[in-house]
């Protein structure tokens, strides 16, 4: 478990280093915070897996929230 976990952390840490610290120096904040943002969601998916736990699907909740709608529209499955 330590071993995963320190392994997302390090890859996490160094492109940070790589690809944030050259935006901050720049001042390029529009691009920074898009960075950021995809990182810490990144890091969200990254964190369970290295606690050996499920990753949430989030096709699952969408399929089953239109399913209805498309059997509506479309008509049932064949």
């Amino acid at each position: 478990m330590t071993f995963r976990l320190l392994i997302v952390l390090s890859l996490y840490t160094a492109v940070f280093l790589a690809e944030g610290i050259p935006l901050i120096r720049r001042r390029d904040w529009r691009a920074f915070l898009v960075f950021l943002g995809l990182c810490l969601l990144g890091l969200g998916f990254a964190l369970p897996w290295s606690f050996n736990r499920r990753v949430p699907f989030p096709s699952a909740a969408l399929i089953r929230f239109f399913e209805p709608l498309a059997q509506k529209v479309l008509g049932p499955p064949e």
